[in-house]
């Protein structure tokens, strides 16, 4: 008997073994994406009663993540796939495997009104989770350089060093304490900094986490890190009322202080919208504390916090803030260490407290516990409404409020029958309380207040919740972006354009991806639903034709009409947001100019934007980054509560450097303030001698003639300089002999560029403070086409030719990947690639030699090649603006917040600053100059236009070097 079972086991071993290799592999290779998403999607048509649709929509979700990091990140794209996995097989046994993941870290997922991609976020469950219990939740914003994943991981006590964050992003983390709550952190949308989409992301976590576990809804938390502090002073004073405590740790109270620059009045109101510390008075009954280290190195600096504590205090609020002598990482120092829970638990949101206090310019939070400001008067102005109930009375004082809506159900006011309203020192009603029902609404006619909503006339567009502009306002749902088709030859650009825009506006914006459409396939459902963009030149897009004469701006090969004006500039546009003549309760936003090429400039607007803006190639020819200030649109401003222009026309920013040039009644025709060189305005009728005599001179020196005037942008500069101009080289003669035959492409462009040159305009020559030098072995002279390309690959720059752009580029490529170790990426995140002439792509690898010393792993590049302005080396794919260095770890060193101006000091002259990012900033400015690979080298040094990058360009057959 035993001989006979070895035998019997022999022969199934031997059976075994003849089993062809690739049945077994099959049979252990676990599931591929593309199975488990065929087998969600069985699973959704017969789903056992005990999974909810979100457990599947965040398998889904997790099989998103681990498609998107599967090429660069392997290990943690299989264990992701992997726990899709283990969660399929428990959606087929009929159980829903989230409940089952008490104290353990994990993710899901959700579809969002406001992209086409699925949403996720990381949370954890408390040990033995009991769906039967209620438990406190807490909401974590990261900050910058990680995601809702990694941040949670670290929020549950797997320190790490912020440098490392981007390699462990994906990483799957266990919590190293237990508290008894549920704990959350939303991915954000990236690193929008948690304004609108990011803001929604919130609220829609908080919703999709009370729909799929049992949360205390007295205990709400939210707190936020750095940027996520920043996120936790703007979303926690806006819905104060949500949360029964809001903890700041190391941010800006106040968008107006981290924007910085000089706001117009505008733009003012558009970052009060968003500023904790200008809505702190809507935290009156909610626990609102805030922290921050007195050795904060910035960019959200202490001062900032000192400027928040007096201005609550002078609001008769005393701040909840405490100071740490350290840094900026604080988030251990404020949960101790995973033991402050038990103190948080104890405060509990005030369901109807006594006194409310409202503070609003957006529609989107207008409310504080049973106070709604209904409508706000010149929106979108701060509104204020300060309420008190007691027994049988409520009494408000208002500022800039025209109707609010009180709820009787959550204002103590008692059991009474009798009630007496009073607002802005007069009664509105006193009477029985029956007859007011549960909502009691008010509204201010002529002056005075009285019950009921403001008279409505039919017909009559008005600024409501939901329809109130600003251009951010639609970020928050979904939209459709609509390219023009009407004329062929623009179709394909004017799609382009859409498709950008379609991955989101704000930068640094992740995840983001909406419907593109052609003006032919858009339905009434579509508009029905969602909020449409509208790309196009004057003809081109058919929606915008048939909405044209109930829109208030309109677009010409002229130029931009916004009422009675013309606005007429190089590459002048519109962006403007409305309510869709189509479908009255949704937007449509037009972003329209007379060339594709200014359709697609549109895009490089800065974040905060009015309801309409006018720009041209001057403003755009860069990717502004917040707001525009000083150096701003040729005009921009809201529409009034009705949705009319203003009587003027425009809150339009018409000043000293957008000269009248004449025209017919009440049209304004524009300079071109091309900051590469442009037409200019006549010289002004009034010009003294002396002002004639000193424009003279600088046009001398520039090379214009004597008729030009300088845009002032361009000698503009904060900081001002105190150094004199340099003395400007001879310009090189032109040359005699070309490296590139003239039957070679790359030859025939070579010519045309060695006569365009001359043309230039030397601004370079005005700068006060810049540096010439003379470099006879920095001369370098266009390739043959064919050659170029060949010393690529030696170069080791991965490139791929493109066919010959509308533009002088010689030998245009598109980079393919990254170059000795560092990444050159365009300023979005799945934007265009990086396209550039073969010439500039060869000096690529010393670039990434100089900052691969300072750590850096990646630059966003702002501008490469583009079509404008006409004197410009990006033309000639020539030039490269550099917005900022990623080091390793995902520390960022941005331009714009980072680099020090030294007015008083050639920039490679001056001493190094004290500050680390400002330091190497400078240094890798001045290594470029050093580098003799670039004739020019431009820093925030040069002028306000270049801020927040650094420029550098290659210019052929030409010695010099100029710094600034």
């Amino acid at each position: 008997m035993i001989r006979s079972s070895l035998w019997f086991a022999l022969l199934a071993v031997v059976a075994l073994l003849v089993v062809p290799a690739s049945e077994v592999a099959a049979q252990d290779a676990p599931p591929t994406v593309a199975s488990m998403r065929e087998e969600v999607a069985r699973l959704r048509t017969s789903r056992p009663a005990a999974v909810p649709e979100g457990t599947l929509t965040s398998i889904e979700y997790l099989l998103d993540v681990a498609e998107r990091i599967e090429r660069g990140e392997g290990p943690q794209s299989a264990r992701w796939r992997a726990t899709a996995a283990r969660y399929l097989a428990a959606v087929r046994e009929g159980r829903d495997p989230y409940v089952g993941e008490a104290n353990r870290i994990t993710n899901r997922g959700y579809v969002s009104p406001v992209s086409e991609t699925r949403q996720g976020y990381a949370i954890y469950l408390p040990p033995n989770y009991d769906p039967s219990r209620r438990y406190p939740l807490l909401i974590m914003m990261h900050g910058g350089s990680s995601n809702g994943n990694l941040f949670l991981g670290v929020v549950m006590g797997n320190n790490m060093d912020w440098l490392t964050y981007s390699q462990h992003l994906w990483d799957e983390y266990e919590p190293r304490w237990s508290p008894e709550w549920i704990v959350v952190a939303p991915d954000g949308f990236g690193q929008v900094l948690w304004r609108w989409m990011g803001e929604q992301d919130v609220l829609d976590v908080v919703d999709d986490v009370q729909r799929h576990y049992s949360v205390d809804a007295s205990r709400v938390v939210l707190g936020g890190l750095s940027n996520g502090g920043l996120g936790a002073y703007a979303i926690g004073m806006r819905h104060a009322w949500r949360f029964s405590m809001v903890m700041a740790i190391a941010g800006a109270p106040s968008w107006v202080q981290y924007a910085g620059g000089s706001p117009t009045s505008d733009e003012m109101r558009l970052l009060h919208q968003v500023s904790g510390m200008h809505l702190v008075e809507n935290s009156l009954n909610t626990e609102f504390r805030f922290f921050h280290g007195s050795r904060d190195p910035g960019p959200m600096r202490p001062r900032y916090v000192t400027e928040m504590e007096e201005h609550m205090r002078g609001l008769g609020l005393e701040p909840r803030v405490r100071w740490y002598d350290f840094g900026h990482d604080l988030l251990y120092l404020v949960h101790r260490h995973g033991r402050a829970y038990p103190d948080w638990a104890q405060f509990t949101q005030q369901s109807r407290p006594a006194d409310v206090r409202v503070v609003s310019a957006d529609y989107r939070a207008n409310r504080q516990h049973w106070v709604t400001i209904t409508r706000i008067e010149g929106y979108p102005r701060l509104a204020k409404v300060r309420a008190h109930a007691e027994e049988g009375a409520i009494t408000i004082e208002t500022e800039h409020a025209r109707e609010v809506a009180l709820d009787l159900r959550d204002a103590p006011v008692g059991e009474g029958d009798v009630l007496r309203i009073s607002a802005d020192g007069a009664e509105v009603y006193r009477g029985a309380r029956g007859p007011l029902g549960h909502v009691i609404h008010l509204s201010r006619v002529d002056g005075a207040w009285r019950l009921g909503f403001l008279p409505r006339e039919e017909g009559r567009l008005e600024k409501v919740p939901g329809l109130s502009g600003p251009l951010t306002d639609p970020y928050r749902d979904g939209m459709i972006h609509v390219y023009g088709t009407r004329d062929p030859e623009r179709t394909e650009a004017l799609r382009e354009a859409a498709q950008r825009g379609a991955r989101g506006w704000p930068l640094w914006l992740w995840q983001h991806q909406q419907r593109v459409v052609a003006d032919t396939d858009v339905t009434d459902a579509m508009m029905a639903r969602s909020h449409l963009v509208l790309y196009g030149t004057p003809g081109s897009n058919a929606l915008i034709e048939r909405m044209q004469d109930r829109l208030p701006i309109r677009v010409t090969s002229e130029g931009v009409q916004v009422g009675s004006r013309t606005y007429r500039a190089q590459g002048v546009g519109t962006r403007f947001v409305y309510p869709n003549p189509l479908a009255p309760s949704r937007y449509v936003i037009v972003q329209a100019a007379p060339t594709v090429e200014a359709v697609a400039a549109g895009h490089n607007l800065p974040d905060f934007l009015p309801d309409w803006v006018v720009y041209e190639g001057r403003t755009t020819r860069t990717r502004q980054r917040l707001i525009s200030g000083r150096n701003g649109q040729l005009a921009q401003g809201f529409f009034d509560d009705q949705w009319a222009l203003p009587e003027s026309g425009a809150s339009a920013r018409i000043d000293a450097r957008h000269d009248v040039l004449g025209g017919g009644e009440g049209e304004i025709l524009y300079a071109q303030a091309e900051i590469d060189g442009a037409q200019s305005a006549a010289p002004p009728i009034d010009e003294t001698p002396e002002e004639r005599a000193r424009r003279l001179e600088l046009n001398a020196r520039i090379g214009a003639p004597a008729d030009f005037v300088i845009p002032s942008a361009v000698l503009a500069q904060d900081p001002a300089p105190v150094l004199p101009p340099a003395q400007v080289p001879a310009a090189p003669p032109l040359p005699r002999r070309f490296l590139a035959p003239a039957s070679d492409p790359a030859g025939r462009i070579a010519r045309r560029i060695a006569t365009q040159i001359p043309t230039f305009l030397n601004y370079r020559a005005i700068i006060p403070g810049g540096e010439w030098r003379v470099e006879r072995g920095a001369v370098w002279q266009v390739r043959a086409q064919d050659e170029c390309y060949a010393a690529l690959p030696t170069a080791g720059v991965p490139a791929r030719p493109v066919p010959a752009q509308r533009t002088p580029m010689p030998s245009p490529v598109v980079i393919t990947g990254p170059i000795g170790g560092v990444h050159f990426r365009m300023i979005r995140p799945e934007d265009e690639p990086l396209v550039i002439s073969c010439e500039l792509a060869s000096r690529l690898p010393a670039v990434a030699e100089i900052v691969r010393a300072h750590g850096v792993r990646a630059i966003d590049v702002l501008s490469a090649h583009r079509s404008s302005p006409q004197q410009s080396f990006h033309r000639m794919g020539l030039g490269l603006d550099l917005f900022a260095f990623e080091q390793e770890g995902g520390a960022l060193l941005s331009v714009y917040d980072h680099f020090l101006e030294t007015p008083a000091h050639r920039t490679c002259d001056a001493p190094l600053p004290e500050e680390p990012r400002a330091r190497a900033l400078l240094e890798i400015s001045c290594a470029l100059a050093e580098s003799r690979l670039f004739s020019s080298v431009l820093t925030p040094n040069y002028n306000e236009g270049h801020r927040n990058h650094i420029h550098v360009d290659a210019r052929p057959d030409d010695p010099r070097i100029f710094v600034r």
